[in-house]
């Protein structure tokens, strides 16, 4: 089964969805880095990207972004990111990343900004339209972060190591599986469905 594929399956199981739109699905992260809370919010149609789906559904994907962060900040900490790994993006040294449209939003304190910005140009953004601009026109990929004080940067990219920012994650945590697909970390995903479950 396709990586796309698992992901499809695991916001179409019910019983694993914390809260569900017409067109997004928020859903515990499978490989949670030991990190209780770390959810995702996925499109339930196919889209590559973020950068891949049309503009008509920006609105309602900032309303579930900001109801999810307002929940994870409530039931674990007010520090959170959000982040994704573009679409066109090549990884290597592990495979390729994830080709459905998904954000991670993660409560942790570690600083992405700065590990990034020694490695790329930062771009501060407001909206979403960025990201759209660069996969359709620029036709190169993006890492996307939304850091802790809310501040939202585009990096344009072509390779970065797979799971490029939960491998910054985890290092500034103290952590070294990072991995889901080796380490899926279920005891700590039930964790985060047993708590937040009905809080949406």
């Amino acid at each position: 089964m396709s990586e796309c594929c698992r992901l499809g399956a695991q916001i179409d199981n019910r019983d694993e969805i914390l809260f569900r739109t017409n067109n997004f699905t928020v859903t515990p992260a499978l490989g949670q880095i030991g990190i209780e809370g770390y959810c995702l919010i996925c499109s339930n149609e196919h889209f590559i990207g973020m950068g891949d789906m049309p503009a008509s559904l920006d609105s309602e994907l900032e309303a579930i972004l900001s109801k999810t962060l307002d929940v994870i900040s409530n039931h674990y900490s007010p520090r959170v990111v959000v982040f994704e790994h573009g679409p066109r993006l090549r990884c290597n040294t592990g495979g390729s990343c994830l080709e459905h449209a998904h954000f991670h939003i993660v409560p942790t304190g570690v600083d992405i900004l700065g590990f990034l910005s020694k490695h790329f140009k930062p771009e501060s953004i407001k909206g979403l339209e960025r990201l759209r601009e660069i996969y359709r026109f620029v036709r190169n990929s993006y890492l996307f972060l939304e850091t802790q004080e809310r501040k939202r940067f585009v990096f344009e990219v072509q390779q970065v190591p797979s799971q490029y920012i939960r491998q910054i994650i985890a290092v500034g945590e103290g952590k070294n599986e990072w991995d889901w697909r080796k380490y899926p970390d279920y005891e700590t995903f039930k964790k985060t469905l047993e708590k937040l479950r009905g809080k949406f």
